[in-house]
């Protein structure tokens, strides 16, 4: 049975329909795609002939709308084109990225272990150089002890000569008080150092006298008095001076433990922000090889989503272009009665006429009647 044939009112009314469905899902001003809409029979819905110049003007702007969602069909297909096409060849790329970023992540794995071992290794020299800063600074303690000792005596010689002596030779002193100190720490001095006894007794007597009361002999007593205290303390320098050159030594074998220590600190301080920045790395680094396996495991089901993305965007631009614009071109200009249907013409079937062989007896037959006796 041959399908009914829609009537012409019924074709226009349904390509009315597929071009206000276009224009409703079309990308532009709601108002415009409503206006557009409710007077669509107005406009390509009616024949061009019968249009109001007007509603003529609707069919421009309906046309320009179907033009701009058909660049928008066309945009989003080329640009789903692009990601697929991008995506095609991403497997070996992403698999090199992978590869690289597992790389990486040796190197940075291995330098994160050389920079934790430098600071294992500096924590040892940092622990030996302070105890060598330590046994120096105990040797220079011991070797300077002797030392120490003689500068005190030198000193205690010294400030007697300054502070008791001095004053009571040159008979400065009024205050008897402060002058029986003075004597007496002169001779406790000179008994503590090994000063002769006899000198030490005339001289007491010597001290207490007051300057101007001083002969010759007293003067002379005080003059080997003061030649007791500078020879002892000169022996103390001549001491001084020969234990000075290994004093020197100590001290310098200390400033050099000092520094190596110090250098040391400093070395392990950098050592431990150099592992940090190490361990940051490696962890970043890993991170990204993370991310490389990630986008590898990924890529097929992208592919798929992107292949299945551009199908449908070529089908809903081919469904556009074949659906609405076709419509609408269709309709733009038509005419009453383009769309009436068509009366079908007579078929006239061919006439076929038999072979002439079938008319007419065969060679063969006519000779074989020719040849027959009568």
């Amino acid at each position: 049975m041959a399908p009914r044939q829609q009537s012409g009112a019924n074709v226009v009314k349904s390509k009315c329909a597929t071009v206000k469905s276009a224009i409703e899902h079309a990308e532009c001003a709601d108002t415009v795609k409503a206006m557009l809409a409710r007077t669509i029979s107005l406009t390509v819905g009616a024949p061009k002939a019968e249009r109001h110049p007007f509603n003529e003007r609707f069919v421009v702007m309906i046309q320009e709308v179907l033009a701009g969602e058909q660049a928008r069909l066309q945009n989003d297909s080329q640009a789903k084109e692009a990601t697929f096409n991008e995506l095609s060849p991403a497997k070996a790329t992403r698999e090199a990225a992978l590869e690289q970023a597992q790389a990486v992540s040796a190197e940075r794995t291995a330098a994160l272990e050389t920079a934790k071992q430098a600071v294992t290794e500096i924590a040892a020299t940092l622990k030996e150089a302070g105890e060598a800063e330590k046994a120096q600074k105990k040797a220079q303690k011991a070797g300077d002890a002797e030392s120490v000792s003689i500068t005190n005596e030198k000193t205690a010689l010294e400030n007697t000569v300054k502070d008791s002596l001095a004053p009571l030779v040159e008979g400065t002193g009024d205050d008897e008080a402060a002058k029986n100190k003075q004597v007496k720490a002169v001779l406790d001095t000179g008994k503590k150092f090994g000063f002769d006894e006899s000198l030490l007794s005339t001289a007491e007597q010597v001290l207490h006298k007051a300057a101007a009361e001083r002969g010759a002999f007293d003067a002379t007593c005080l003059d080997q008095l003061k030649d007791a205290f500078t020879a002892t303390i000169a022996k103390y320098d001549e001491q001084l001076a020969a234990g000075a050159p290994a004093k020197a030594e100590r001290a310098a074998a200390v400033e050099q433990a000092e520094a190596t220590h110090q250098a040391t600190q400093t070395s392990q301080a950098d050592l431990k922000e150099k592992a940090a920045a190490a361990k940051e790395a490696k962890g970043a680094a890993d991170a990204e090889t993370k991310l490389a396996a990630k986008s590898l495991h990924d890529f097929m089901p992208d592919l798929k989503v992107a292949g299945d993305s551009l199908d449908a965007a070529k089908e809903a631009l081919q469904s556009f272009i074949d659906g609405p614009q076709v419509a609408f071109h269709e309709l733009k200009d038509f005419k009453e009665g383009d769309f009436d249907p068509k009366v079908p013409e007579p078929v006239v079937e061919p006439v076929v006429e038999a072979p002439q062989e079938t008319l007419e007896e065969s060679p063969s037959k006519r000779a074989r009647t020719e040849e027959t006796p009568a």
